[in-house]
């Protein structure tokens, strides 16, 4: 699945013992792999922005708790704020992206709480 803003692939695949696995991409390659865990179930896994002339967009992704169906992302920004309902990914991952160009995510996905500083897109590699 590609991302509509910033361009980013999700795929999904199987990790050990059979359980859903979620590899996040950019353009600069893979930036994360995620396999499904119910031991110390973080629901963020990470966070990005990015963007060129003058089009940002700011993305998060991570894992559902056990328990959980529904995430809301809420990013912070200079001086404003954007909350979105995440979209769901196999049933066991979560992504939400939204346009602008936020300093930090807050998910909350049943009774999970995260938050964590968006970090800047890596560069594309070059060959």
């Amino acid at each position: 699945m590609r991302l509509p803003l910033s361009g980013w692939l999700l795929r999904v695949g199987r990790g050990s013992e059979g359980r859903p696995a979620l590899e996040v991409h950019s353009g600069a390659g893979l930036i994360d792999v995620s396999v499904v865990s119910t031991l110390c179930v973080s629901p963020l896994r990470g966070g990005r922005y990015g963007g060129r002339a003058g089009t940002h967009w700011t993305l998060a992704w991570g894992q559902l708790p056990p328990g959980a169906d529904v995430v809301e992302a809420c990013f912070g920004g200079w001086r404003r704020s954007r909350c979105v309902q995440a979209l769901t990914v196999a049933d066991a991952f979560w992504v939400a992206e939204v346009d602008g160009r936020f300093r930090s995510v807050r998910c909350s996905a049943g009774a999970g709480r995260a938050t964590a500083r968006v970090v800047k897109e890596s560069r594309p590699r070059t060959r």
